[in-house]
């Protein structure tokens, strides 16, 4: 295929530009401690329940069959066995796993220009899902010098133990963040944000 005959790019948020397994997990370990009393499974076992609720009820959503906020009380009602469980109840059950998810600080760690990076977000309208873009001209270095890392960890006051760094680079992304002691998950190529940094390239010199 020709790059000159490229027109549009569509790419996927969840687990592509946005760790949302990550997230999920994060936000379920928040909803279940209330309720952990009441089962005699794992955390691990619970949460591959869980998942398998939200799968369930989330193909009825893209279906047309529920709204985005019925499918997330029709999945806290299937895995808590509550059938008859009222909305406003179903949605006070499910507000501390919304709360966590939201939580969750997402930050951009990049070798490109700011304003490049920024307008790259804004464009595929996700720069709402990002608390901070940190780039070369903010941290006065690039990947893989662990200082840009070390930026983005100070703007939130974070320890690199409690982060996850997720890139397509080994050497500028993976190896400097595990090197600081952060969890580390290189993304495939053809699955990551790196598709729209070479497409953007080829179709200028197109």
């Amino acid at each position: 295929m020709k790059a000159s005959g490229i027109k549009a790019l569509l790419l996927d948020l969840d687990d592509t530009l946005f760790d949302d397994s990550h997230a999920t997990t994060q936000a379920f370990a928040a909803f279940i401690a209330p309720h952990a009393a009441r089962f005699a499974e794992s955390e691990t076992e619970l949460l591959r329940r869980w998942r398998a609720c939200v799968d369930r009820h989330w193909r009825r959503f893209e279906s047309g069959e529920l709204t985005i906020e019925q499918q997330r009380h029709e999945r806290l009602r299937d895995f808590l066995g509550l059938p008859q469980l009222a909305e406003e109840e179903a949605a006070q059950l499910f507000q501390p796993y919304m709360d966590a998810y939201r939580r969750l600080t997402r930050i951009i760690v990049s070798n490109g220009g700011a304003e490049q990076q920024r307008d790259k977000l804004a464009h595929l309208g996700i720069a709402h899902h990002f608390r901070h873009v940190v780039t070369v001209d903010e941290a006065g270095v690039a990947k893989p010098d662990q200082r840009m890392f070390l930026h983005a960890l100070a703007l939130e006051n974070l320890v690199p133990a409690a982060c996850l760094m997720v890139g397509d680079d080994p050497a500028r992304d993976i190896a400097p963040a595990r090197k600081l002691g952060m969890a580390a998950y290189q993304v495939s190529h053809g699955r990551h944000a790196i598709v729209f940094e070479q497409l953007s390239q080829k179709l200028q010199t197109a």
